[in-house]
């Protein structure tokens, strides 16, 4: 049912020979595609098919890479049904965690070492090393102080959000006057 998590590494495999081979921009765009797919998804409660519109240059090159095509359809992503289509998809049928999965699956070899566990020689072990005493140290200091002060913020950003909002409707002539 999620064939881009393979335990054999072929996916792994195949998102490393095309990060060798110049796609890592690619890459990082089908993330964001898939990331975005399943936000949207899980805020509408709708779906359906997404085309994958390859905006540069860059990303059109990679659609006729073969080897990103395999990702693509390892993904379960389909190619264009027919002369009407001319993108790929993203089916409807995936639902926002299969999606984040196979997002995750896309990058991580690149950027979340700690996901890959059948490489840990390659990349995680040097900074894995340097990183966790640091990490470790700072982190408990750190979320205390911030956690007091990051507290009230998310309120803030979400009335400034709003108030933006209502700044808006009271331009257009609504009454700005109504808040939660």
């Amino acid at each position: 049912e999620e064939p881009w998590v393979s335990e054999e590494g072929t996916g792994q495999a195949l998102v490393q020979r095309l990060q060798q081979e110049g796609l890592s921009g690619p890459l990082r765009w089908l993330e964001n595609c898939l990331r975005r797919t399943a936000r949207d998804r899980e805020q509408d409660g709708l779906s359906l098919p997404v085309p994958l519109v390859p905006l540069s240059e860059e990303n059109e090159d990679a659609m006729e890479h073969q080897g990103f095509r395999a990702l693509l359809r390892e993904l379960g992503l389909r190619p264009p049904a027919n002369e009407q289509e001319s993108f790929w998809r993203i089916p409807a049928t995936l639902t926002p965690q299969q999606l984040r999965q196979a997002a995750a699956s896309v990058t991580h070899c690149d950027s979340d070492p700690e996901g890959l566990p059948q490489r840990p020689e390659a990349l995680p072990a040097a900074p894995r090393h340097l990183q966790e005493p640091a990490s470790a140290e700072q982190l408990p200091a750190t979320l205390g102080s911030d956690s007091e002060s990051e507290e009230p913020i998310p309120t803030p950003l979400g009335n400034k959000r709003r108030r933006q909002l209502d700044s808006e409707d009271e331009d257009s002539g609504g009454s700005g006057g109504f808040s939660p």
